[in-house]
């Protein structure tokens, strides 16, 4: 799916030990991007490591998108999707939030208005939920216990990959690998839904809301001419 990892093209670090979702589909999203998508992801916390790569991924203690750094760890720091949105970014978020366009109109072969439309789907019903469980925000707000836990949301599914404490190769990237990969999966399946499906049937209820006063002259009855999934 990506390129093979060459030098020619800028290293991307995050941070080792304990992996999250965030930084997995924050560095699966960046690799999308033909700028990197032969990039070397290399995980540490070393400075003098962090210094010679080109793009910081949830380390380095610095937000600033013309620098390619994508942290939202620091004092202070509290960016939000949208005006409207009040759940603080993650890296998977300012990721997001920078190169979302992008992605969408290089896979989906899109306008600007309908890459605007999945760009907000997109978080609205992967991304945000992704932030939140990252930066501890519950999803309602109550104090009442669940009566059941659900672990098999992505962001637990990814918590689960990380090597168990007994593991022999506890430092075998193939853990982190595998979690890019069931992210990525999960991304391009609704990336692909609302492409190829949402988006299609949106146009057909347009059609029919355009065309309603040819049904009937109130303009209350739309006519489908067959059945579509949409809301």
């Amino acid at each position: 799916m990506f390129a093979p990892v060459t030098s020619r093209f800028p290293k991307i670090a995050t941070h080792n030990g304990t992996f999250h979702c965030d930084e997995i589909l924050a560095c699966y999203l960046l690799k999308l991007l033909p700028k990197y998508c032969g990039s070397e992801i290399i995980r540490t916390r070393d400075v003098s490591v962090l210094d010679k790569c080109q793009v910081l991924i949830d380390v380095g203690g610095e937000y600033d998108p013309k620098k390619m750094r994508f942290d939202h760890h620091q004092r202070g720091f509290y960016e939000t999707f949208t005006q409207g949105h009040l759940t603080k970014l993650s890296s998977a978020g300012l990721v997001y939030k920078s190169f979302g366009k992008e992605i969408i109109s290089q896979s989906l072969q899109t306008n600007p208005e309908k890459t605007q439309l999945i760009y907000l789907k997109m978080y609205d019903f992967f991304i945000e939920s992704i932030d939140a469980v990252d930066n501890g925000i519950k999803q309602y707000e109550t104090d009442s216990q669940p009566r059941y836990r659900i672990l098999t949301d992505i962001s637990s599914r990814v918590r689960s990959m990380n090597p168990h404490w007994n593991d022999p190769d506890p430092k075998n990237e193939k853990f982190f690998k595998n979690a890019m990969k069931l992210v990525g999966n999960e991304f391009q399946t609704l990336l692909n839904f609302f492409g190829y499906s949402w988006l299609p049937a949106r146009d057909f209820v347009i059609e029919a809301l355009n065309n309603r006063f040819s049904v009937d002259k109130s303009g209350e009855i739309l006519l489908f001419h067959k059945n579509v999934e949409w809301r």
